[in-house]
C-alpha cells in the first residue's frame, strides 16, 4: 500500500516522464524532418521523371507524322491514287525509328565560337545519290544567318550549295582542294551538313546513277558486289568482288573492293573527323524535314524564316541529264518508306556479302537495320 504522498510523487513522476517523452518526440521530428522532406522530394522527383519519360515515349511515337499530313503541309494535292501508294507507317518506324538522328550537334557551339561573327556558311556534303541537292534546297528555302546578312548585306544568307572542297569529295580533301569558284573562301567557316543514306537503298541507287564511280556492270545483276556465276568471275578476271574506282578528277582516283566498301570508307572518315560537322539521314529529310532543317540551321547560327511557313521541296531537287529519273517527294516517300522495296534488288549472295561487309557500328549509330540473310 502506498500513502497519498507517495501517490502524488508517482503521478508527478509519470507526468514528467510523459512531458519528457513528448519533448523527445518533438525534437526527433524537427531533427529528422529534413530527412523526411528529402525522402518525399526524392519520391516526387522520381514520379516526375517517370511521368516525363512516359510523355517523352508518347512524343517519340507521335513525332513521326502521317505522310498525308506531311504532304498537306508541303502543298501537295493528295488524290486517291496517291493515297493508295502510301507505305505503312509501321514500315517507316521499323526502318528508321520515330525521330530524326543527327550526329554532331554537340559540336555546334564550338563552330559558332570558332567562326568570326557574320562570316559563317552552312553547306551540304555527301556521297553520290544521298540527297545533298535536297538538303541544299531545303536550307536555301528556309534558313538564313542573320549576322551574315547584317555584315555582308541582303542576299548573303550563308547557304551554299556545297562545301568548298567538293560535296562528294572525301573529308580528307578539306584544306587540300577547292572547287574552281570557291578558291578564295575560308574552309574553316563552313559547317558541313553531311547526308547519309541507308546503304542498302543507296547501293540500289548507285546502279541507276553511278556518277564518277566505275565498276563492271552486269545486266540484270546490280547491286553486283560479288560474282554469282563462273561467267561473271571470268569478266572480273577471277576476283572475289567487283572492284570500284571513283574518279574525282584525272589525278584523284580512289579504289574500293566493292560499292559497299565505298559507303564504309567515305562515311567512316566523316564520322572520325574531329572538327564541327553534322551528319543527317536522307530519310529524315523526307519524313522529318522541318525538324532536321531547323536543327542544322540553328547549329550554324541561323534561324528559319519567321515571315513564312516551312517550305518543302516537292519536285526532284536534281536537274540535268545526269539526274534524269530522280524522284520527287511523293515518289521518294513511297520508295524509301516501304520496307518491301529495301532489299528487292539483292541476290542472296550479294545480300550475304553486304551483311558481312557493311560496317555494323555505322548502321547502329544511324539506326539502320541490318537485314537477316
Amino acid at each position: 500500500m502506498i500513502d497519498s504522498g507517495q501517490r502524488i510523487l508517482l503521478n508527478l513522476f509519470i507526468s514528467i516522464s510523459i512531458i519528457v517523452a513528448i519533448q523527445i518526440c518533438i525534437l526527433e521530428y524537427f531533427h529528422l524532418r529534413p530527412q523526411y522532406e528529402n525522402l518525399i522530394s526524392d519520391l516526387k522527383h522520381d514520379q516526375t521523371r517517370v511521368q516525363a519519360n512516359a510523355v517523352s515515349a508518347i512524343t517519340a511515337i507521335n513525332s513521326l507524322h502521317p505522310i498525308e499530313a506531311i504532304l498537306a503541309n508541303a502543298g501537295v494535292e493528295i488524290t486517291d491514287e496517291i493515297k493508295q501508294q502510301f507505305p505503312p507507317k509501321d514500315d517507316i518506324r521499323q526502318m528508321y525509328g520515330s525521330e530524326p538522328i543527327i550526329l554532331g550537334l554537340d559540336r555546334c557551339e564550338r563552330f559558332r565560337e570558332t567562326v568570326v561573327t557574320g562570316d559563317g556558311f552552312i553547306a551540304p556534303a555527301g556521297m553520290f545519290n544521298t540527297g545533298t541537292n535536297l538538303l541544299q534546297e531545303l536550307l536555301v528555302k528556309n534558313c538564313y544567318l542573320p549576322e551574315r546578312i547584317l555584315k555582308h548585306g541582303e542576299g548573303n544568307t550563308g547557304m551554299r550549295w556545297q562545301v568548298p572542297w567538293g560535296k562528294h569529295s572525301p573529308v580528307s580533301w578539306r584544306y587540300k582542294h577547292a572547287a574552281p569558284t570557291m578558291t578564295t573562301l575560308n574552309q574553316t567557316e563552313f559547317l558541313p551538313a553531311v547526308v547519309i543514306k541507308d546503304p542498302y537503298t543507296w547501293m540500289d541507287s548507285m546502279c541507276r546513277h553511278s556518277y564518277a564511280a566505275n565498276w563492271k556492270h552486269i545486266s540484270d545483276h546490280c547491286p553486283n558486289l560479288i560474282p554469282i556465276s563462273d561467267e561473271e568471275k571470268k569478266e572480273i578476271h577471277g576476283e572475289d568482288t567487283f572492284k570500284v574506282n571513283i574518279r574525282y578528277s584525272d589525278t584523284n582516283v580512289t579504289h574500293h573492293t566493292s560499292i559497299a566498301d565505298i559507303w564504309n570508307t567515305w562515311y567512316g572518315d566523316w564520322i572520325d573527323a574531329d572538327f564541327p560537322r553534322l551528319i543527317v539521314r536522307f530519310e529524315d529529310l523526307l519524313f522529318h524535314a522541318e525538324s532536321v532543317v531547323q536543327q542544322v540551321c540553328e547549329c550554324g547560327g541561323g534561324t528559319l524564316h519567321e515571315d513564312k511557313k516551312f517550305e518543302y521541296s516537292v519536285d526532284s531537287a536534281k536537274s540535268g541529264a545526269a539526274h534524269k529519273g530522280s524522284n520527287g517527294l511523293v515518289k521518294s516517300m513511297v520508295k524509301y518508306g516501304n520496307r518491301s522495296n529495301r532489299l528487292i534488288a539483292f541476290t542472296p549472295q550479294d545480300l550475304k556479302y553486304a551483311i558481312e561487309t557493311v560496317r555494323d557500328d555505322i548502321m547502329k549509330k544511324f539506326g539502320y537495320l541490318t537485314p537477316i540473310a
